[in-house]
């Protein structure tokens, strides 16, 4: 086991990786890109929906698939909810995304649903209508607020949700947030100004619609959702327009507290119940198809705090294909690396850098 991990490791570190951006602000072909700075980066990323619905067997499902693959960085999107109402473990759970972060290279971003304890404590008037999980968005509702997107908020009250939210992250020491998700992956230009204005530098809500591969949402999601038949299973990272939040947007860019564009990291494989273990990985090898044509990707697996115990084995089986990946693509020049949303972020400009040198 140590000796197959120190091999990754040596892999890892001695690829190099580029990422060249299009006329949309996405990753696209460079024709001074090697085999060997080829990348397909891996974002496994936790969806915290309802923690208090979090069993000590989630817990454990989470830990292990952390100590089965060491390699793995996880990106723990966390809700502050797990503070306005009575959650069972939450110490427990605030110390393993912790623990995540401290020892294993995992980021803690923000996940968001519109629940009345939450609102209230945000100081902002909790609304229970629209649903994004109906059959019709008319005469729509949901009592809990879980599906009601955070869209229909005003951006002033936005705004003091997300302000809540980081002084709550700061409280419980849990770090600046960058990454940032709202419930049932719905956004508008709207409130992807009001995330940039806030501090956050990455969104990754664009969901695939279609049922090309997996499960579709109910009706009513789509449409509220903001989504459509432009985000596929193959979309790739874009920075996300002032015009758009679709991957046919273009400049000007909605610009992040740093001055450089906020970035949207599509939900590749869509999350735990809606694909398949096989259905992962062949979506991992479409993006594949673009590192081998000397291309940058990248992909994303999701999963739900609260249905970890429930499958872990297709979360361990897909992981596993991963771990076997990054060792048989190095021998071809094709560096397949785990990322936090964060790091793919930087390796996005970081390599826009590198393209306008390598054209003067």
């Amino acid at each position: 086991m140590n000796s197959r991990i120190s091999i990754f490791s040596i892999k890892l570190c001695t690829a190099l990786f580029a990422l060249v951006i299009d006329t949309y602000g996405q990753i696209n072909e460079s024709k001074s890109q090697t085999k060997q700075e080829t990348v397909l980066h891996v974002s496994v990323v936790s969806h915290f929906d309802r923690p208090w619905a979090m069993g000590l067997d989630d817990l454990n499902a989470f830990r292990t698939l952390t100590q089965n693959h060491p390699m793995m960085r996880w990106t723990h999107l966390y809700n502050p909810v797990a503070y306005t109402q009575l959650t069972p473990h939450y110490k427990k759970i605030e110390s393993f995304v912790k623990e995540c972060r401290d020892n294993h290279g995992a980021e803690i971003g923000v996940h968001l649903h519109m629940y009345e304890s939450l609102l209230k404590k945000a100081g902002i008037k909790f609304r229970n209508a629209p649903s994004m999980n109906a059959q019709s968005v008319n005469a729509s509702h949901d009592n809990t607020g879980y599906s009601v997107p955070m869209t229909i908020y005003s951006r002033k009250e936005i705004d003091k949700i997300l302000n809540f939210t980081l002084n709550t992250f700061k409280k419980r020491k849990l770090g600046r947030p960058r990454s940032f998700c709202a419930g049932f992956y719905a956004t508008s230009i709207e409130l992807q100004k009001a995330i940039a204005a806030n501090g956050y530098y990455v969104s990754a809500a664009a969901f695939p619609p279609g049922n090309e591969f997996g499960a579709r949402y109910a009706p009513s999601w789509h449409e509220l959702a903001g989504w459509n038949k432009t985000v596929t299973v193959r979309s790739r990272p874009y920075k996300v327009s002032e015009k758009s939040i679709l991957p046919i947007g273009t400049a000007p860019y909605i610009k992040a507290k740093d001055g450089k564009p906020i970035i949207e990291l599509p939900q590749t494989c869509k999350i735990d119940w809606m694909v398949s273990s096989e259905n992962m990985k062949t979506i991992f090898k479409e993006h594949l198809k673009f590192c081998k044509q000397n291309q940058m990707s990248a992909v994303c697996l999701a999963i739900h705090e609260n249905n970890a115990a429930q499958y872990l084995e297709k979360y361990d089986d897909v992981l596993n294909f991963i771990d076997e990946q990054i060792l048989s693509n190095a021998k071809n020049g094709i560096l397949v690396r785990y990322s936090t949303l964060s790091s793919i972020r930087k390796s996005f400009f970081e390599n826009e850098i590198n393209q306008l040198k390598g054209q003067k």
